[in-house]
Formats: structure tokens, sequence, C-alpha cells
């Protein structure tokens, strides 16, 4: 760790671990009581952010030097596992804040990343979506709108992807940081599920953006020294949001579990008492085979991951190319992000559908899981896409050169 470290965590791998962990936990009643205001509100309610950076939970990615806290991968996919199980809103807007802060920190130089984080860690939330930039004396003048930016409520920075022409005249992405008090916020977040992630549009009018505050996301960080910074942003993406869904389902199965010795179908019109669901043999073999294949999923979810940690701490030759893994462990992050949400999904609906009428209010915890889930799922890094990319790889139609993002 570093001599200047401002992080107040232990510097043990192991204790830290454990530190972070019971963070979590401590800060697990007030994002349950923050759920409701969260999805009148649109975006997280305040007590809910101030209880993710009081915990230390958005500065996971971050190095300690410039105030974060950075875990191994298993960690951090276990961090928004937990918070998953309270509220997959919030589990995946801290994800998109606490990404946002470890990119700053490690792709801006030293000294401008130093600047941002001289007073408190510096929050982003960003869309990959280009828009338009013209090429300035300095820097870029940045024009247009940008959608899908979870968090951005609570960001301080917005990232607008344009692209340029790069060596060879191949187009290349670029991202340029934008103060969140030079982007208009607009209100377009009306949606089914997730609610609560805020993820509307910005829009950017000829705003300025110096060189220095520019970067290409595809390329290797200036630093090297967290998981965030050697893994390259598509992996970074992947290692947690499993966590995420696999907690929303986990919830989801002990909400029924809970329900089920007093959960009794067709009680109101048979004149004899039927047995409640836990007494019924069909539930059971239905609740024991959802359990097994939620764990595993997670158990796939988490073997890679500890790969990928195994890898960056090796340093062996699985870490290659501009900071990315090598080929197999890619497929690995996205086949078992893409099997998390079609077994989340299932172990939700099924979950819901047991719970009859008592599931559909929209007061329901099954009820909004349900939504969430099906919102979750529109977004292609956890969808059915990756089962394709995965079939490409198995038939060795797949090289680092024409893989494709989901």
């Amino acid at each position: 760790m570093s001599a200047t470290s401002r992080t107040s965590w232990p510097t043990g791998k192991q204790e830290r671990r454990e530190h972070a962990l019971v963070q979590v936990e401590e800060i697990r009643q007030r994002l349950e009581d923050s759920v409701a205001e969260s999805q009148q509100l649109g975006y997280l309610a305040p007590d809910a952010v101030r209880a993710l950076r009081e915990a230390g939970v958005l500065g996971i990615m971050t190095p300690d030097d410039l105030g974060g806290n950075v875990v191994d991968p298993v960690t951090a996919y276990e961090i928004i596992e937990q918070i998953g199980m309270i509220d997959p809103s919030t589990a995946w807007t801290a994800a998109i804040l606490l990404e946002g802060a470890g990119q700053l920190a490690t792709q801006l130089s030293p000294d401008q990343a130093t600047d941002l984080f001289s007073s408190s860690l510096a929050l982003k939330a960003g869309s990959l979506r280009p828009g338009t930039a013209e090429r300035t004396e300095g820097g870029y003048v940045i024009t247009g709108q940008w959608d899908f930016v979870s968090g951005i409520h609570h960001a301080d920075f917005v990232s607008a992807a344009f692209l340029v022409n790069g060596a060879d005249n191949a187009v290349e992405r670029r991202t340029a940081l934008v103060p969140v008090a030079q982007v208009q916020i607009l209100d377009q977040w009306n949606v089914l599920g997730m609610k609560a992630t805020g993820s509307t549009a910005f829009r950017v009018e000829g705003v300025f953006v110096p060189d220095t505050m520019v970067f290409n996301p595809m390329t290797s960080a200036p630093r090297t020294d967290t998981p965030l910074a050697r893994l390259g942003m598509v992996p970074y993406v992947l290692q947690m949001h499993p966590g995420m869904v696999l907690g929303a389902a986990r919830r989801a199965l002990n909400e029924i579990i809970r329900m089920a010795p007093n959960k009794r179908r067709g009680s109101r019109i048979n004149i004899g008492t039927p047995k409640s669901l836990a007494e019924s043999s069909w539930f059971q073999r239905e609740i024991g085979e959802l359990d097994a294949q939620l764990s595993a999923a997670r158990a796939f979810a988490l073997d890679v991951n500890r790969r990928v940690h195994e890898a960056l701490e090796a340093g062996r030759d699985a870490v290659s190319q501009g900071g990315q893994l090598e080929l197999e462990l890619l497929d690995l992050m996205q086949t078992s992000a893409s099997f998390a949400g079609k077994t989340a999904n299932q172990v939700i609906t099924r979950a819901f559908r047991h719970a009859g009428a008592e599931a559909i209010a929209d007061t329901s915890v099954l009820s909004r899981l349900l939504r969430d889930i099906n919102t979750i799922l529109a977004h292609g890094v956890l969808g059915e896409a990756g089962f394709e990319m995965h079939g490409e790889y198995l038939l060795g139609m797949q090289t680092l050169d024409n893989r494709r993002m989901v």
C-alpha cells in the first residue's frame, strides 16, 4: 500500500475483506429503510448514498492513496451481492458509481487524479453511446445527448463518449469527463423496473473539455496497481453484476420460503383446509431445485472471479496486452454473467408465481424484484447474447481482436 495512503481500512488482505463485508452489514438497515423513498424519487434516497459513502463501499475500486479502499474481485462481487439482496437498484447504482470513481482514479494522469480526489471520493456516471465532439486547441467541444446514465443524480462527473479517427484512420472511442454542473439532466427515466437507478439522459451544449480530462477507455490505464486498472473496461463491468442479480434472486427465494408455512392455495374456495406450500411435496421439490440452480450460478460466478483474482495476483500471461485478460477468462466472465441473469430470472419468477395475490401489490418485495430482473435483462451485460459469444468461443470463431461487446 502507498506510503501516502488515506484509507482507514485494514492493510492485510483477509482483514480488509472481512472489514468490507462488515461495513455492508452495518448499513443494511439504512439501505432497506431507504428503498421506498428511492423508488418514489426515481433515484437513490440521500441517506442511502450517505450510507454507501460512509461505509466505504463506493471506494472499493479506487486506490488507497486517493481515499479509496481497493478490494479483490471476489470481495467486490460479494459486496454487491449483499446489496443486491436488499435492493437491485441500490446495488446497480453503487456498482456504477464505484466503477466510475475507480476509472477516474486510474485513467487520468496521476496529477489530475490527485487533484480530483483531494477533498473526497470523486464519483462518475456515464454512457457508452457516442455523441458529438469537435476538436479544438487543447481539447474538444462536446455537444449531444447521452442516455441510460445510471447514478447521474449522485455523480460529480459524467463521461460523454464520442468517436475519433485514430491511427491508420481507424475509428476509436474517447471519453470526455464533464462536471455534472455543466450538463442538463433530463427527466426521461419512466420505466418498468430498476426505478431507483435514475438512469436518465443528459444533454451537453458546446462544453469545452481539455485534453487532460479526455481518455480512451479501451486502452491501458496510466495506473496499473488496482484490479480495475489491470482488468480494463469490458471485464470490470462483468465482475460484480452477477452478484447483483443472484443476490436479488436469493432474496426472492428467502421471501417465498418465509411465506410457505402460511401460504395455502385455494383456501377461499375449498371447504377443507388445503396443505400449506411448505407441506406440499411438489413445492418442496421446486424449492430444492431452485436453490440448487441458484447455488450453481453463484459458484460459477465466484469461481470465475477467483480465477481472475489469481491471474491478477500472479501477473502471469493470463493478463496480457494492455492489461487485458486472456480470451478464456473474458469468455468465462461474460458466460457466468449471462448464466446469473437467466438463473435469477427463473428463481424470481417462480417465487413470484408461488406467492399468489400477495405478490402483485406495488409495494411487494417480489413484485419489485420481478420488475427489476426483467428490466436488468434488457441490458446486454446480463442478457442471453452472452451465450452466443460463448458458442463462438467454443467453436473457435473468437479472438481478442474480433470479440464483440454485449
